[in-house]
């Protein structure tokens, strides 16, 4: 499974990172900043009169490889 994890500054300079399990995995790096831009001046997560998505610092996508030894789920 792939998920896109955004890497934001809060506004009491902590790191905060929102992860999207089934985001499009051929976004661009331009198309992913301008989206957490817009994020970042929707200022709509207040808590507590602290911003969690004050500054966009990163993006990644994180792959999670899944050995199964069994599965009895199915039968």
């Amino acid at each position: 499974m792939r998920k896109l994890e955004l890497v934001f500054k809060t506004s009491d300079e902590k790191l905060k990172t929102l992860s999207i399990n089934y985001a499009n995995g051929d976004l661009s790096a331009e198309a992913v900043t301008k989206a957490m831009e817009e994020i970042s001046k929707l200022k709509m997560f207040d808590r507590d009169g602290i911003d969690p998505y004050a500054t966009p610092i990163a993006a990644q996508y994180r792959k999670t490889e899944i050995d199964k030894l069994f599965d009895t789920r199915g039968e």
